[in-house]
């Protein structure tokens, strides 16, 4: 349940740390790769795994501001939701791997 002055205003605090934590992975990166004759065999990076983690676990706890903000805010936090989704769930795929042979440059292959 949202404050009174929680209810007021966008963006809220919480999203701006959402937002702030999707695009973090993009600048900062501790990564592992392993490569047989050019191939890429393994690949992990922790930051993408983390921090695309907590990425979606604030956007779970911030669609309380969907439900209950100002509903001149409704469309723009649903967008920002979604988007903030898509990012978190890539982050996860990426971190782990699972990326690595798309096409440059989402992923590393040749």
């Amino acid at each position: 349940m949202l404050s009174a002055a929680d209810k007021v205003g966008f963006p809220h605090r919480r999203e701006i740390v959402a937002v702030v934590v999707a695009i973090v992975p993009f600048f900062l990166s501790f990564y592992s790769i392993s490569t047989i004759n050019g191939e890429v065999t393994s690949y992990s990076d922790v930051v993408d795994i983390v921090l695309g983690a907590a990425v979606l676990y604030l956007v779970f706890n911030n669609r309380v501001f969907i439900a209950e903000g100002e509903a001149q805010y409704k469309v723009i936090r649903i967008v920002l939701t979604i988007a903030l989704l898509v990012i978190g769930v890539f982050h996860l795929l990426s971190g782990a791997g699972l990326l690595v042979n798309l096409p440059y440059p989402l992923g590393y292959a040749n």
